[in-house]
């Protein structure tokens, strides 16, 4: 390759790098005496066209962390794409020499990502890149740079995609289906790049689908959570913008709510639903169980006129309340007749009200927890309720949205109607006072309480 010249004016140095239709190579512009990254396009290629496609975008693409076209050339056998050089490390390079990239980096190179992409999809003509992988992410003292446009389209065109250009390990399950991309494919991407730096393998959706902390160790429950949440095979699943998952990944900057919980100072934690028997009482004695399970100490109080608790109590005669709380089954709980007499919330990690359902009365209350619960409706009959229900809580966006007893092809439905917001669906436990939860039982708790 030593002294070969294209187009009378690049000296090629080396290859960087090869794909199956495609060949990108350091050049030297000679009277510029500047670098370029040259991609050699295959005419041949039934992905030529596709390909092409990466100089129509980077033409209008002002950015200082992705690279800019500057020429464009072809002969009878080839295109060429002549861009800036990037300068850097791919990330699959750097993970190869690091061997392990500490949580803190891999944060910080992800939120990175995501405010890139938020670039792309800000522009008038909105952009989707499709094709999140180690080989297109450069990383440069700390500082993450995106290349390789050749399977990014324009939104407002993915109708008109052809081929999946996604790289195995690494592409969303829908690039390989008539799905429409969207946003959400490019969430999987980062949750595959998550993925990648905390292991050092692609992801594999069928021999990987049940992700626990062994696999990521020694990184934290909080990544994983959100890793999950990006690698769900339901788009629909996922978060669903790029803008709530790079939320969550600065909450894991700052100091964790449930530090605070170690430090005796309390959580409270508000469960309500948009009508009667929807099953808030069953859910937050599930939530006091679960937390005692794994040696939080917990409250239940009854903030609601049902008096289940004091139907409870009658059956457990001779169980007499200590400073007006009971102990039922290994919970502590307070029923509704004593839920306004004095007692010592900080002598509790967690403290978890049941205020039945929600209304004009109690919805103050309720959005003044530190996490907000809202069992809700999904039938029919059920969704004028919970209309009148999101309306009282519409002024937070930390509400969490519950639903009981409904099927995944309908849960799916109701989480696309939603808009974004967090919606989640309760697993079928009979006994909320179950001391040893199954294994969906506890990622679901743990994805829902983000613990």
């Amino acid at each position: 390759m030593e002294n070969l010249i294209w187009f009378g004016k690049y000296k090629v140095i080396k290859l960087l790098g090869r794909g199956g239709s495609s060949e990108v190579y350091l050049a030297e512009h000679i009277k510029l005496n500047v670098l370029r990254a040259i991609k050699r396009i295959s005419k041949n290629s039934i992905l030529h066209e596709q390909l092409l496609k990466e100089a129509h975008i980077l033409k209008d693409l002002n950015h200082s962390l992705v690279p800019i076209i500057y020429d464009f050339e072809e002969d009878a056998h080839n295109s060429y794409i002549i861009e800036q050089y990037i300068e850097g490390q791919s990330l699959k390079m750097l993970m190869k020499q690091k061997k392990h990239i500490p949580e803190n980096l891999i944060i910080c190179y992800t939120i990175q990502i995501c405010e890139l992409l938020q670039h792309l999809y800000s522009l008038d003509n909105p952009i989707l890149y499709l094709d999140l992988n180690p080989e297109n992410i450069i990383i440069d003292n700390n500082t993450v740079k995106l290349i390789d446009f050749g399977a990014a389209g324009y939104k407002s065109n993915m109708n008109g995609r052809k081929y999946s250009l996604g790289t195995n390990g690494f592409a969303a399950p829908e690039l390989y289906s008539r799905s429409k991309p969207d946003e959400r494919t490019d969430v999987y991407g980062v949750g595959t790049l998550l993925y990648f730096m905390a292991t050092g393998s692609g992801y594999d959706q069928v021999s990987q689908r049940k992700l626990n902390k062994h696999q990521i160790k020694p990184h934290s429950k909080e990544l994983l959570r959100i890793i999950r949440k990006c690698l769900h095979f339901y788009p629909s699943f996922r978060y669903q913008a790029i803008s709530a998952l790079k939320n969550n990944l600065l909450e894991l900057n700052k100091s964790r709510k449930w530090k605070r919980a170690n430090s005796r100072t309390s959580i409270c934690i508000a469960v309500a639903g948009t009508s009667v028997r929807i099953g808030t009482t069953h859910l937050a004695i599930m939530l006091t169980t679960y937390f005692s399970s794994i040696n939080y100490k917990s409250l239940y109080i009854e903030k609601n006129d049902t008096h289940h608790i004091y139907r409870i109590v009658k059956r457990h005669q001779g169980n007499t309340a200590k400073n007006n709380i009971y102990r039922i089954y290994g919970c502590d709980m307070i029923p509704s007749y004593h839920s306004s007499c004095t007692y010592n919330s900080a002598d509790y990690n967690v403290n978890i009200f049941d205020y039945g359902r929600l209304t004009n009365l109690n919805a103050e209350d309720f959005l003044k927890a530190d996490i907000k619960l809202l069992v809700s409706g999904a039938k029919e009959w059920e969704l004028d309720e919970t209309e009148e229900a999101l309306k009282l809580v519409s002024s937070s966006i930390e509400v969490k949205y519950l639903y009981n007893f409904i099927e995944g092809r309908r849960f799916r439905e109701v989480v696309k109607s939603m808009e974004g917001l967090a919606c989640y669906r309760i697993p079928y436990e009979p006994n909320p006072f179950q001391s040893k939860y199954n294994e969906s039982i506890a990622e679901f708790m743990e994805e829902l309480l983000e613990f």
